[in-house]
Formats: structure tokens, sequence, C-alpha cells
């Protein structure tokens, strides 16, 4: 149905308007570029560390004033106080950009900590739907790949395929899938990640091995899904804020793009139990542990040295590097995967799969999905220019959550009878 905003109803025409506002100010606001570490940071603590010298890094922040934004984001959430499905979804919006802006306003301070938590939560806290904390799911998966290493373990260097070797290859993957847009692929010297992933640009960091599951998670996760659901919002031309990110679809863009590389078989224990990892690393730096100690945590649990720097610079970013006081977003990973997978098996139940192209149309929330059905049914959403291959193959997705959906019913604890010896515990 084509949607003609000029005929739509005052009420949803004042809140399109409203979207445009609010489109203004999200386009502005990267929390992740203001809290980014110089590279040389890295350079310089694995000098000295090298050298047996301990220094927890020190990272200055620009003081930062947001006074108008935030001004004009509490007149949009005044604004927006109706239980129309699109003034729920702007209110909550511009509360998320409203949180972001507060905490940036407070990097490397104290009163930084309660923003982020509003954000992305603790990793204490609950799976959603389960009575176990993300702290125990990070548990039981490290648990799990510990096991299995010590009868299969490859060496990742036997495997190693440098970025600029994969360059051409990502560019004929992508140009497959994103037949009207053009998205370059960059080696980057100065990149600090391994790999990050915009609109229309892919940066790989130089000089850096890439095995199979490396190639394989960087095209699922953050290619078709971050920027795959970033150019389907920039082509939403009457709700334009599907177009950006906001801090609050952060745990489903994550919990997306993470089933992604499961649903693709992308995903391997030992990336598990690299995301596992940095949740119990965020909770050691909330009651306490340091940069040092953390770094030297991803250490002992096999990471290199480059690697380490980074998984622990990840959790301390806009925070104080002497702890207590970090970015929790690397809570949201484990999280949202499991969310993901709940809600894919969910809308199979409840014969709702087509909620998935919604999901696809830009940057929201698993909720946001369902509540929004009735603005993709009059046109105000449009449908997703782009979908992933593997939501392409809906029979196969179809399989594979009604396998999960019936094997679910089988409990693990009960099949000591049939596959273990009588002396057998169960689970």
């Amino acid at each position: 149905m084509d949607f003609d905003a000029a005929q739509a109803d005052p009420d949803l025409k004042r809140l399109l308007e409203v979207d445009k506002r609010l489109f203004a100010i999200a386009i502005q606001f990267k929390i992740l570029t203001m809290i980014e570490w110089p590279k040389n940071k890295q350079e310089e603590f694995l000098t000295a560390y090298n050298r047996g010298e301990k220094i927890i890094p020190h990272v200055d922040y620009p003081q930062r004033r947001h006074g108008e934004q935030l001004k004009a984001l509490d007149e949009i959430m005044a604004a927006t106080t109706a239980p129309h499905p699109l003034a729920q979804f702007l209110n909550q919006t511009s509360r998320s950009y409203w949180l972001g802006h507060k905490f940036a306003e407070h990097l490397g301070k104290p009163e930084m900590l309660n923003y982020s938590v509003e954000l992305y939560g603790r990793p204490g806290d609950l799976v959603s739907g389960s009575k176990y904390s993300n702290i125990d799911a990070a548990r039981f998966f490290i648990e799990i790949a510990d096991q299995f290493n010590d009868y299969h373990n490859v060496d990742e260097q036997d495997l190693c395929v440098l970025a600029e070797t994969i360059k051409d290859q990502l560019e004929k993957e992508i140009a497959e899938v994103f037949t009207d847009d053009k998205i370059t692929v960059n080696v980057d010297e100065n990149l600090v990640p391994k790999a990050a992933a915009g609109v229309s640009r892919v940066r790989l960091r130089s000089g850096t091995c890439f095995s199979p599951y490396d190639f394989k998670q960087l095209l699922e996760h953050e290619i078709f899904v971050h920027t795959l659901t970033a150019i389907n919002g920039k082509y939403q031309k009457h709700l334009t804020c599907l177009g950006a990110g906001s801090p609050r679809t952060t745990a489903t863009q994550e919990g997306l793009a993470t089933f992604a590389e499961l649903i693709t078989g992308a995903i391997d224990l030992g990336r598990l139990k690299r995301i596992a990892l940095r949740v119990l690393a965020v909770n050691m730096a909330l009651e306490g542990a340091n940069f040092i100690e953390v770094f030297e945590f991803f250490l002992r649990n096999g990471q290199s040295q480059h690697e380490s720097f980074s998984s622990a610079q990840r959790i301390f970013r806009g925070g104080d590097p002497n702890g207590r006081y970090v970015f929790t977003k690397d809570s949201v990973y484990l999280d949202g995967l499991l969310r993901a997978h709940s809600f894919f098996r969910w809308a199979m139940k409840k014969k709702k799969l087509w909620l998935t192209r919604i999901l696809f149309s830009g940057r929201m929330t698993f909720d946001d999905a369902e509540k929004l059905a009735p603005l993709y049914d009059a046109g105000v959403i449009l449908p997703p220019k782009y979908l992933p291959p593997w939501l392409s193959q809906v029979p196969t997705l179809g399989g594979y959550l009604a396998f999960s959906l019936f094997a679910n019913k089988i409990r693990v604890g009960t099949l000591d009878k049939e596959f273990g010896s009588p002396q057998s515990s169960s689970d």
C-alpha cells in the first residue's frame, strides 16, 4: 500500500513531523566515536607491560555540554505521550538519545555508569524469559568451550588470512546482496578494532589475521545485519528515525547480528567464549577490577596481548580504567542472542514470521516489530530493500525453528538411560 503523508490524519502527520526533528538530532550523535581511545594507547601500554611496568592507561575526555540537544529531546518526549504506537516509538527513542547525551556529558566520571546501565543493563540482569542471569549464561558457554578445547584445539595462526587478502572476497559477497548500493572495503592501519562496518564502508585492520570464521562472522554480523538495517532505514522516506541506530536498539542489533552468525553456521565456540568473557569482565570491572586486572583476565583465557588490550579497552571506554565506572554495552550480546533466538521461535509458533521483515526495515527493537506492524501495513514503514541471504531462505529458517521448538521439549537430564552409564547424574 502506498502511503500519502499529505493525506494522513492530523495526529499521524504531526508525529511524522516530530520524527524528522528527532532524526536531525539522532544523526549528529555517535556514542562510540566519542569514547574511542587513541590508537597509541595500545602501543604505549604493551611496550611498558613487556618491560615489566604495569601502568593503567589514562584517557582524557573533552568536557561536553549537550544542553541544546537535551532541551529539544525533552520537548519531543513531552509531545509524544499519546498511546499511538508511533508516539510511543518516538518517545522511547528520544528517551534513549536523552540518556546517551547525559552519558556523553559525564565521560570519565562516576555518573556515566548510571546512564550506561539504563541504556545497556548489567551483567547480573536476568536473561529474558528465564531465571538465569547473563553471568550464568556466560559461565555456561565458557565451560562448554573449555571442555571442547580439551580434545579439539585449532591453532588460529594455521588458519590466518590477512586483511589485504580477504578484501576482494568481501567486496564480491557484498555486491551480490547490495545490488543498488556501493559499499567499499578498506584496509586501515590506524583501525583499533579488528574490523568496523558502516553504511557505505567496511574497514579491516591492516596486517591482522582473519580465520575463515572471522570472515563469515564479519559478513553475517557486521555487514548483513548492522550495515543492512542501516541502509534499509536510509530508504524509509516517512519514518526516518529507522535510519538511525538509537542506543535502545543496541541489544536487538547485537542479538540479531549474533543470531545471524548462529543460523548461518558462522559462530564457533571460540567466538561464544569471547562474547561470554566480556560479560564476566564487565562484571569484574563493576566490582572494582582495574584495567590491568581485566587485561590479564583475557590473557589467562587465551587471548593475545593485542586482543586482550582491545577487549579490556571496550569495557573501560568512557569510564574509569581504575574500575567501577565502566561502559556496560558488552552485557547485551549474550542476552541479545538469546532474546533473538526466542523472538524467532515465538514468531514461528505464533505464525508471525512476517514480523521479521518489519524488523529488518530499519533500526528497531524486537518489541517495536509487532507494535509498528499497523504502520507497516499502512505503508508508513516501507518493506526492507535488502534482506540477509539466510532470512530470504524462509523454508530453511522455518525448518530450523520448527526443529528448535520441538527439541526444546526434550529434557537433556532425562537421557542418561539412553546415552549414559547407570552412574551418570542428571542435569
